[in-house]
């Protein structure tokens, strides 16, 4: 690596690391470059030299944490034990345990993700496809296993089984939920999916 590369590298480290502390102690919004780049040690333009904007920070950052998220829910899904509405809950469990602790960034994130960039959105469409693709793998196995009717329409299923992960941060958040609570919110709510609620 040339030593500018090395520099520019070093550089960015420091603004990650300083906007993370900043992220999860101050808050997202209350944040600012300049603050950004007094805990780095660098200029505000020092900052740009590596990242567009804060939000771009707030995306590797997150982008980060959820490449080894994902990395070990990949690691979990092999083993396929219980129920495909049990390994469902399992993931998002998974992912609950590792994102609750910074939920004030993961929901600036999630509210950072109507108007970003394009190649932000790209950028986030390809991370999280892996767990989508890991959604998937399980609803298909559930069809297999004669637990889902293949009927189904197995993408829309998938999208919803996402959404309620992700809407439910904002839920949390704002209702006061601890992480138990959450979970037990999921759980119900993957009930509800699998079992549907028309009279019988």
């Amino acid at each position: 690596m040339k030593i500018r590369d090395a520099k520019k590298q070093a550089s960015r480290e420091r603004v990650l690391d300083a906007a993370r502390f900043l992220f999860e102690e101050v808050g997202f919004h209350e944040t600012t470059v300049r603050m950004i780049a007094e805990r780095a040690g660098l200029s505000p333009g020092g900052v740009f030299t590596t990242f567009e904007d804060k939000v771009g920070i707030l995306c590797q950052i997150l982008g980060d944490y959820r490449e080894r998220l994902f990395d070990e829910i990949e690691r979990l899904v092999p083993s396929p034990t219980g129920s495909t509405r049990e390994r469902l809950h399992a993931v998002i469990v998974l992912a609950h345990a590792h994102e609750f602790p910074r939920m004030r960034m993961v929901l600036a994130y999630i509210g950072a993700s109507y108007c970003w960039s394009r190649r932000l959105e790209e950028e986030h469409r390809a991370l999280h496809g892996r767990f989508r693709t890991v959604i998937t793998a399980i609803v298909a196995e559930g069809v297999e296993r004669g637990e889902i009717d293949p009927k189904v329409d197995a993408d829309l299923l998938v999208e919803m089984i996402c959404a309620v992960y992700l809407r439910n941060y904002r839920t949390a958040f704002y209702a006061g939920f601890g992480e138990h609570e959450l979970n037990g919110r999921t759980r119900r709510q993957l009930d509800l999916l699998f079992e549907g609620a028309c009279a019988r």
